[in-house]
């Protein structure tokens, strides 16, 4: 009894989200969020291990991956994968996917460093990731067409000018918090707010995410994401940045995952979008 109990609790909350693409449940976002805080752990002690600095520049250095994973996203929803690869490629193990194989290449890198093959673990590592960007989105765009190709400029015609003016603001009234990596995350959840926005309000997508969908629900519009967004972001980067200043490292890995969790969502809801999937 005490099994099968198990069984379905699985079932229900983990299993079938993922091999079903169903939304999120109060359940699982729980779990994903707690892993990925241990996640967040892990490859802190991994990367110090390797003496891999924790700094803006590594930030920079791991953005072509989180482009492949909403590539690889997409192209799991156009079908290019099947069953059962197809699920590794869905949220959030895709996440853990992608983090597994950045772990192999900064491994792989290292030891090229410590053998005198290469120089700086960093550059090589951004130079593989934008190499594989590129590669994946060769192929999917070799089976896919874009057919609403006026997405590209409304999602970056509107969330960027927003970031901007948040920016300015900022400066106006000397928070000088809000620049460089920190500015970049608040455009990056803001790119991710407009992709949704456009999505919900013109085009007829919906939201898995239990927060965002129960207020998307609420105020029967996609743009409520905009100060959901704001009253969410902007209070965590300063708290990150205020009670983590003496501890950087742990503090730009928190940051390199909330850019994640903007920018990529962002990026796979513009580029499913604008081929119609």
């Amino acid at each position: 009894m005490v099994v099968s109990s198990l069984q379905h609790f699985f079932t229900e909350y983990y299993i079938d989200p993922i091999v079903h693409g169903a939304s999120y449940n109060p359940v699982n976002t729980l779990t994903w969020g707690i892993l990925l805080g241990i996640a967040i752990f892990g490859v802190l002690k991994l990367l110090e291990k390797l003496r891999i600095e924790v700094n803006q520049r590594f930030i920079i250095t791991a953005l072509p991956y989180m482009l492949v994973g909403s590539t690889l996203r997409v192209m799991e929803d156009a079908d290019i994968f099947a069953p059962p690869i197809k699920y590794l490629f869905i949220t959030p193990l895709i996440f853990f996917l992608i983090a597994a194989v950045c772990i192999v290449i900064l491994l792989a890198l290292t030891e090229l460093r410590k053998m005198g093959k290469i120089g700086e673990v960093g550059i090589h590592f951004l130079y593989l990731g934008a190499g594989w960007e590129i590669l994946s989105l060769f192929a999917l765009l070799s089976t896919q067409e874009i057919t609403k190709l006026w997405v590209l400029p409304a999602v970056l015609g509107i969330s960027t000018p927003i970031a901007i003016a948040i920016y300015l603001i900022a400066r106006r009234f000397d928070i000088m918090w809000i620049k460089g990596v920190n500015a970049v995350i608040i455009w990056a959840h803001l790119f991710e707010a407009t992709s949704t926005f456009i999505g919900v309000d013109f085009l007829g997508y919906g939201e898995k995410h239990v927060m965002s969908a129960f207020m998307i629900d609420w105020s029967g519009t996609g743009a409520v994401m905009y100060p959901l967004k704001i009253l969410i972001i902007l209070p965590i980067l300063y708290i990150i940045d205020r009670h983590l200043s003496d501890e950087p490292k742990t503090g730009n890995l928190a940051k390199l995952a909330i850019l994640m969790l903007g920018l990529a969502p962002g990026l796979r809801n513009m580029l499913r979008m604008m081929l119609g999937i």
